[in-house]
């Protein structure tokens, strides 16, 4: 079921939006912040892991490289650390 969820954004963020929607990229505010909102927790999955996986991160003792490889295609749907980094390092 969805929910309506109010919230207020800056001018200049819905300008932006606004044109995309009027370009057609989007067919209306709605469906724009949807877009941006699933391709964000797609981008950042480590954000919403949860305590306990931070406390076992953090509580961890040091990973091989094969243990991180491992982890990091768990937490990251399947893509390896290396994949990771240099998409990260595109984006600079």
């Amino acid at each position: 079921m969805d929910e309506v969820v109010t919230s207020r954004f800056p001018e200049e963020l819905l300008k932006k939006m606004d044109k995309a929607v009027s370009r057609g990229v989007f067919r209306s505010r709605s469906e724009a912040l949807r877009a941006m909102v699933e391709e964000h927790l797609r981008e950042h999955p480590a954000l919403f892991l949860g305590d306990g996986a931070q406390d076992l991160l953090a509580n961890s003792p040091a990973l091989s490289d094969d243990e991180l490889e491992a982890l990091g295609e768990t937490i990251f749907g399947g893509m390896s650390v290396a994949e990771l980094v240099a998409e990260g390092r595109s984006r600079r």
